[in-house]
C-alpha cells in the first residue's frame, strides 16, 4: 500500500463513531452552538495503519511511502484539486495541523468509547476483498 507522510501519525475516527455522535448532538438537548472536536483514540502512522489492516485480513501486506513528489501527482492524477492538495502538504508535510491529537469527545457525548482503527478493520474486512 502506498501512501505519504511515513512518519505523521493520524489519530483516525471511525466512521461509526462519528454518526453516533451527530445522533447524540441532533436529537438531545444541549448541543447547540458546540463545536465539537472528534478523534479516534490513537494516533497510528500510514504503516502502523496498514500493519492493522495485515491482522485484520490476515495476510502480508506492505507499506511503501510516498515522496511528496509522488504524492502531489498522485492527487493530481486522481482530480483532487490544487488547493486541497497544497492544504494537505501545509497540514501534514509542514506541519500547520496536527492531528495526532486524541479527544475524550466521543466517549463524553456517546458514554462509549471511541473505535481503535484496529476494530474498524476487523469490521471492514469484507470490503477489501478475500480476506484469506
Amino acid at each position: 500500500m502506498r501512501a505519504p507522510w511515513p512518519a505523521v501519525p493520524i489519530a483516525a475516527i471511525d466512521p461509526a463513531d462519528i454518526a453516533a455522535v451527530a445522533s447524540v448532538v441532533l436529537t438531545e438537548p444541549g448541543h447547540e452552538g458546540a463545536a465539537l472536536t472528534l478523534s479516534g483514540p490513537e494516533p497510528l502512522t500510514p504503516g502502523e495503519q496498514v500493519a492493522a489492516l495485515a491482522r485484520a485480513l490476515r495476510r502480508p501486506l506492505r507499506y511503501q511511502p510516498l515522496s511528496d513528489d509522488e504524492a502531489r501527482a498522485s492527487m493530481a492524477a486522481d482530480g483532487t484539486p490544487a488547493g486541497l492538495i497544497d492544504a494537505f502538504f501545509r497540514f501534514f508535510s509542514a506541519g500547520e495541523f496536527d492531528d495526532s491529537a486524541t479527544t475524550t469527545t466521543v466517549h463524553e457525548i456517546t458514554g462509549q468509547p471511541p473505535h481503535t482503527f484496529e476494530h474498524w478493520a476487523h469490521a471492514h474486512t469484507g470490503l477489501f476483498g478475500d480476506a484469506g
